[in-house]
């Protein structure tokens, strides 16, 4: 009855080592984007002046004690010429840099500094990451 006991523990310890997938870092590197479209107001008569769009990236590296998480965006209007315009200083600035860990349970990177930050939901076979609980914040991976 022993014997069977410790064939079983060995058997299920194989199983699930063998079954457990090692993510590479280099499958989660990369950079993420989500384009946002939208319709900017007059700011006086309230009508439609034109459209306008917001680029907003996320970087995810790997360095020696987890990943680092950088993000930029850019906007640009359709109706005027001053092209890209950096949002570093605007209300709708990109969020600070931080450090997160990969949690291979679910796919996803935990901030270090919980509660500050939202924690990333990777999607490594359709390649995508979700920041926070909300479905509209997908971000699409370049390759």
């Amino acid at each position: 009855m022993l014997r069977v006991t410790i064939i079983s523990f060995i058997l299920l310890t194989l199983f699930e080592s063998c079954s457990r997938k090692e993510v590479n870092p280099e499958q989660i590197n990369g950079r993420y984007v989500r384009i946002i479209d939208f319709e900017v107001p007059h700011p006086a008569t309230g009508k439609k002046l034109g459209t306008g769009i917001i680029r907003d990236t996320i970087f995810i590296s790997a360095k020696q004690d987890g990943y680092e998480v950088r993000n930029n965006k850019w906007r640009r209007n359709h109706y005027d010429t001053r092209g890209w315009q950096d949002l570093e200083h605007e209300e709708n600035h990109p969020m600070p840099t931080y450090m997160v860990s990969f949690d291979p349970t679910d796919g996803s990177l935990i901030p270090v500094m919980s509660g500050i930050f939202l924690p990333i939901k990777l999607n490594l076979k359709e390649h995508w990451l979700q920041k926070g609980k909300n479905k509209r914040n997908i971000y699409l991976k370049l390759k």
